[in-house]
């Protein structure tokens, strides 16, 4: 028998895929896909985020020509700054915000992979969503001011084998969250660019540690 929990459609313009939550106080958690990603590649995650949580996955705006999705357009270059994720951001947060619409008592995680990161960290250091944590998952965190990530519980997760982005880099960014007064979970694995077996049961003990029992805000 079909869930009737799972959908898909539009949702403030982005096409997404989503599962209910019949729990009012569980957490929205956000999931956005890394480059040349969609709404289906981030569910194989599911497991590792809270069984009571509400999930929305959305997809990129900007079609590749290879195949998949990117959040900002490929002239921004391969390694952007925050600043380039500011339209990704609003598009997200309109999303969030048009999900959580009625629900007020339900606090808000976004939870991103490879660019998806990236954009996860970015928002909420413009300030374009106040998420009440954030995950991030074999990802950068670009150059700019972070003061909108102080106080932020982060979960990072990356590969010691990552082809792309080296964990040396992941380390560094790491650094510069908690300089900028983030609480950084870090976990290491040894994989490429995937979450490890490690991070994932991780990332599964971090979200039972946290309290998500407040109202989100969205800017």
């Amino acid at each position: 028998m079909a869930d009737r929990r799972v959908g898909r459609g539009l949702v403030a313009g982005l096409e997404s895929r989503w599962r209910e939550s019949d729990d009012p106080r569980a957490p929205l958690i956000v999931l956005l896909h890394g480059l040349t990603g969609d709404e289906d590649v981030m569910w194989i995650f599911e497991p590792a985020f809270p069984a009571s949580a509400r999930l929305l996955a959305l997809r990129a705006p900007f079609a590749r020509p290879g195949g998949g999705f990117s959040w900002i357009d490929p002239e921004h270059g391969p390694m952007p700054d925050i600043p380039a994720f500011v339209d990704a951001a609003r598009a997200i947060a309109d999303a969030a915000g048009e999900t959580l619409r009625g629900e007020p008592d339900r606090s808000l995680v976004l939870a991103g992979f490879s660019q998806g990161a990236a954009l996860a960290l970015s928002a909420a250091a413009l300030g374009i969503l106040h998420p009440d944590a954030v995950v991030a998952l074999a990802g950068i965190l670009p150059l700019g001011d972070l003061t909108g990530l102080h106080s932020v519980p982060i979960f990072w997760a990356h590969g010691k084998r990552h082809e792309v982005v080296p964990v040396e880099r992941a380390r560094r960014d790491v650094e510069r969250l908690r300089q900028a007064g983030a609480s950084v979970t870090y976990c290491e694995a040894d994989v490429g660019h995937k979450l490890g077996a490690e991070c994932f049961l991780g990332l599964r003990q971090w979200f039972a540690g946290l309290s998500l029992d407040h109202p989100p805000s969205v800017a």
